[in-house]
This record gives C-alpha cells, structure tokens and sequence, in this order.
C-alpha cells in the first residue's frame, strides 16, 4: 500500500473561530490553495484508489477538493482520524485498503504516522497546509508542500 498523507489546507484561525475546533472550515485562501495544489499533485500521482479524511470540517474540505480530481475514487469519513489520532486509528482506518490511499488529516498526526511507519522517532518533520509526504514500504519517497508549485503558473 502507498499512503498519500496530506495535511489539510489553510483553516480560519482557532483563535478567531467562536465554534467547536471540529468545525473550523478552511479560508477562502485555503480553498485557492488546495486547487492549485492538487491540480499539480494530479499530475505526480495520476490515480488514486482511496481518499480516507478526518471527520474535522477542515479536513472533509481539503478531501473533497482533492476528490474532485479524482471523481472515481472511492471516499470515506471517518473519526479515527479527528486530531489526537494514532497509528492504531490510522491502521483500522485503512484496515482492507489496497493500492494508493490518500489520508487527509491533521498535524502532529500525520508527521507521526510517518515517524512511526519509517521507525525513526526522532525524524523532525511537520507538514505544512496543504502538503503531502507518500509513503511505500517504510520509506518517505516524496515531500510536497505548497510552495514547490505557488511560482508555478497554472
């Protein structure tokens, strides 16, 4: 299984949202952001077999961008990935999942589903909004985040 692990793009500010964090939604920003991103990511990873995200609003919303370069892949929602998930969460949420499986989800999460996959505890990794680090067989083969592709014109 290749895992796609992508934090989720610019949120508002937990400081400045009066709700519950679940429901935090991305920023106009954010939303721009997100296109650009997987439209070049679209074109790194031409299929995708699974797009598994955090129920948390900002996440759903970073996994239906994404799904809407990849229409025929199959979707989940699922709380085991709510910030705060670890890689027991992260296993039962991929748990029959073959092929390329894109999780979307949160940091400090996300950074240590690698740590813990590559069995290197003291990697120093954080995922920025959006970006994406693949992982196959323990190795990190790729790191994107969004400013490899801001430059670039679309």
């Amino acid at each position: 299984m290749k895992f796609l692990f992508i934090r989720h793009s610019l949120a508002v500010e937990r400081e400045k949202y009066k709700g519950h964090d679940l429901k935090r939604p991305l920023t106009q920003k954010g939303i721009k952001r997100a296109k650009k991103f997987f439209k070049h990511i679209k074109r790194i990873y031409p299929e995708i077999d699974y797009i598994i995200t955090s129920k948390a609003k900002r996440a759903k919303q970073t996994a239906e961008i994404l799904k809407m370069f990849y229409p025929e892949t199959i979707y989940e929602e699922t709380a085991l990935l709510y910030p705060g998930a670890g890689i027991s969460d992260l296993k039962q949420a991929v748990e029959n999942k073959k092929g390329v499986v894109a999780v979307i989800g949160h940091e400090p999460d996300l950074s240590n589903f690698v740590k813990e996959l590559m069995y290197a505890p003291n990697l120093k990794l954080k995922l920025t909004k959006p970006s994406l680090a693949e992982m196959e067989e323990g190795v990190m083969r790729a790191l994107f985040q969004y400013r490899h592709f801001k430059d670039e014109h679309a």
